[in-house]
């Protein structure tokens, strides 16, 4: 009998339970959607990134020779108008460099030298000179260029406009759907910022040493895309 008494309880627990369901079911109606955002600007200026670096058989003659290299950089930026607090060239490093046989019967580490290196950055504000930057940067064998970052002195402003579209364009794809089905929007239960774009960037592979009776190409900058995305919850009447 006590067993009986027991189950008719938990039976009666349970059909509580599920009977409170429909209810919370429809304080619970919303819509998510994803809205995106795009905003073109060019940019301002321009930050070029590159190493100097030479191998000798002591860390002494490379040095020399990536010192020589450096100066030839640094007068280059000074013709062009870059300053001096746009350029950042304090890392340097030095490493040995081994040459490895592993053919069939050899297994062999031979030392070649020690490698210099340094890390230089320079920023560009007249994007005019990038053409003849890239140019007379690439004269010298031992100076080897990475990549090319575009920006902007603004950047936070334009992703603002980016996400102001992006969230507008929520709404007008949240307001869409609902009228569609017959709904209307109510206020918003939840906003999530999603990925955007990058800091946009030239890559620069394997480029060969230009002819110093070439004449430099243009470097055609366009706009560059600032995008953002957003998730949103609109709750619905």
């Amino acid at each position: 009998m006590k067993l009986n008494t027991a189950s008719a309880a938990l039976l009666f627990s349970v059909c509580a339970l599920f009977s409170t369901q429909p209810a919370l079911a429809g304080d619970d109606r919303y819509i998510d959607v994803t809205g995106q955002g795009e905003v073109a600007a060019y940019p301002d200026y321009l930050q070029l990134n590159l190493t100097v670096s030479d191998t000798q058989p002591t860390a002494k003659a490379a040095k020399a020779k990536v010192d020589t290299a450096m100066n030839n950089v640094l007068a280059i930026s000074k013709k062009l108008g870059i300053k001096k607090e746009d350029i950042d060239a304090a890392h340097i490093s030095n490493q040995p460099v081994f040459e490895y046989d592993y053919s069939i019967g050899r297994n062999k580490r031979e030392y070649k030298g020690e490698q210099v290196s340094r890390n230089v950055s320079l920023t560009l504000r007249d994007m005019e000179q990038y053409g003849v930057l890239v140019h007379e940067l690439l004269q010298n064998s031992l100076v080897k260029l990475h990549n090319t970052e575009l920006r902007f002195n603004d950047r936070a402003a334009l992703e603002q406009q980016a996400m102001t579209l992006a969230l507008t364009n929520a709404r007008n794809k949240a307001s869409s759907m609902a009228k569609a089905l017959d709904n209307k929007l109510g206020k918003v239960l939840h906003i999530e910022e999603q990925g955007g774009g990058g800091q946009p960037m030239f890559e620069m592979r394997a480029m060969s040493m230009a002819k110093s009776d070439s004449a430099p190409a243009p470097m055609l900058i366009q706009k560059q895309s600032i995008n953002a995305s957003a998730g949103v919850r609109f709750e619905l009447k």
